[in-house]
């Protein structure tokens, strides 16, 4: 039985996150052998999106049961319609949990901490791995929006109206997801070429917002009908939010 945790660090002596979107790192173990894995979990920066892409990493790593502090009820539901076993309410370190559900210790070899260099040294190794292909993508990303996006292209698409551009931004945000990183790039260049502000702000909302290209994982982890309604929700804020910040930032 393989069991995943959301936890404040990446050993069996961490203490299990009271929400999914809230852990700092997510851990699976392996109740036959002991063994764990343990990997990131999504920031906070990610927006509301975070908790959802935490449990979409956990039944990667082919979590089998959840131990959690708390989940909605709804989403606790989805979940083990197809067949992940939910366990809500629960505090303490993640070893305790395990020797509670497995009846036995767990060998003090699998729960050996880290030194403090050791774990300095593999943080830092993962944020430049993990930033690597985002500074990649920024660059890329620059370079086709100079090339092959001219300012007679953008100035059609995006008309000068507030609201027609509100709405074409939260679409074309939609249809794509990535690090906020690339959204602020992305409408940049779109300023620079004559892009409106509320369209711009729109896409960036919808860009950390609402996944189109994510939906298919989501809908698996949480449900259908909660993917549908918590993207078309995204969609109708990101237009109200867009339209009251740019009057509010005096953009308009």
């Amino acid at each position: 039985m393989k069991i995943g945790f959301p936890a404040d660090n990446n050993h069996l002596d961490a203490r299990i996150a009271d929400r999914v979107s809230h852990a700092d790192w997510l851990i699976v173990v392996d109740t036959c052998d002991m063994s764990f894995e343990a990997v990131q979990a999504p920031p906070m920066s990610t927006g509301s999106g975070a908790g959802i892409q935490a449990l979409t990493l956990l039944l990667e790593m082919e979590a089998q049961m959840l131990m959690v502090g708390y989940l909605a009820p709804h989403i606790v539901q989805s979940l083990e319609n197809s067949g992940i076993r939910v366990i809500t309410g629960l505090s303490g370190r993640v070893q305790d949990r395990i020797e509670q559900y497995a009846g036995s210790p767990v060998p003090q070899a699998s729960i050996q901490k880290p030194t403090p260099v050791h774990i300095a040294l593999k943080k830092t190794a993962k944020q430049f791995f993990s930033m690597a292909p985002v500074l990649m993508g920024v660059i890329l990303i620059m370079g086709l929006i100079q090339s092959f996006l001219s300012r007679e292209l953008i100035l059609k698409v995006f008309s000068g109206n507030p609201l027609a551009d509100t709405i074409i931004g939260a679409f074309v945000g939609s249809i794509f997801a990535g690090n906020p990183v690339n959204s602020y790039v992305i409408g940049q260049s779109l300023l620079e070429l004559g892009a409106g502000w509320a369209g711009v702000c729109a896409l960036m909302m919808s860009w950390v917002s609402i996944g189109l290209v994510q939906m298919p994982a989501e809908a698996h982890a949480m449900g259908i009908r909660f993917s549908l309604v918590r993207n078309g929700a995204a969609f109708v804020v990101t237009i109200l939010a867009s339209l009251l910040t740019v009057f509010c930032a005096g953009v308009w």
